[in-house]
């Protein structure tokens, strides 16, 4: 069962494995394009059908993988709008790990072992080598875009396009009702390299959620993958963020 506090370690690995520059752009908005700047059409369109929200909540059912465990648990997501991510980890039917991410800082709830932690973003960029922001960790969990929408371009292939972020190339592979099916971040100097693809897209609010996120990451030392099935989508405000650390645990760092 302590496997899952390493998975969850994983997973925020899995997340920051987008390496870029250090910025802090926040969500893209589909009412609000800049008209003074050049965006494609097809750009304009992925983001006229990107996933809008001030509040979000939602379960996923997840397997990781990697070279030495396959474990499958449960994730409950809430989001507040580039403000709050909260995760709570459920495995054989009760919670073993919760988690609050911030514009700046990481904090985890370990129950198994009766610990928590706290971080900045430095923890981050410890697991990758770089720093994500929370705004572009919440666009790649509901397939948004991540880097500003007129640095795109076409790609060599149709229905893609790319952008180059610091050492990253991000490709998106774009669907016929101009959703994100496919983001690749390649790094263009480690041998890294992130693909996220986005599946099972389910209509809640007049708006398209993907309903499966398949995530594989590769560096020179290990590769991972975590596949998310997601459902109860829920966009109505959420009055709480709950992070209690019990009287009787121990800070573990």
């Amino acid at each position: 069962m302590r496997k899952i506090i390493l998975i969850f370690s994983a997973f925020l690995l899995i997340l920051a494995s987008c390496k870029g520059r250090k910025t802090r752009a926040g969500a893209i908005s589909k009412t609000v394009l800049d008209s003074t700047k050049m965006i494609l059409p097809e750009i304009k369109n992925v983001i006229k059908s990107s996933f809008e929200f001030d509040y979000l909540s939602y379960k996923a059912k997840c397997d990781y993988k990697d070279q030495n465990m396959d474990q499958g648990f449960t994730m409950n997501l809430r989001m507040k709008r580039d403000s709050i991510l909260w995760i709570s980890i459920n495995a054989v039917g009760f919670e073993v790990a919760r988690a609050k991410l911030d514009k700046d800082s990481v904090r985890i709830i370990n129950r198994l072992d009766k610990k928590y932690y706290g971080y900045d973003y430095a923890f981050i960029k410890k697991l990758s080598g770089t720093l994500l922001t929370l705004g572009q960790i919440q666009a790649l969990l509901t397939a948004n875009l991540l880097y500003s929408p007129e640095t795109y371009s076409p790609a060599s292939d149709v229905s893609k396009y790319k952008t180059v972020d610091g050492y990253i190339e991000n490709t998106l592979t774009v669907d016929g009702k101009s959703n994100i099916i496919e983001q690749i971040l390649q790094h263009l100097v480690e041998p890294s390299k992130a693909t996220i693809i986005y599946s099972d897209y389910k209509k809640t609010e007049k708006q398209l959620f993907p309903g499966k996120v398949d995530m594989a990451v590769v560096t020179a030392k290990r590769t991972m993958s975590l596949i998310m099935e997601n459902s109860g989508i829920n966009t109505s405000a959420i009055d709480a963020f709950p992070f209690e650390i019990p009287g009787k645990y121990e800070k573990g760092n």
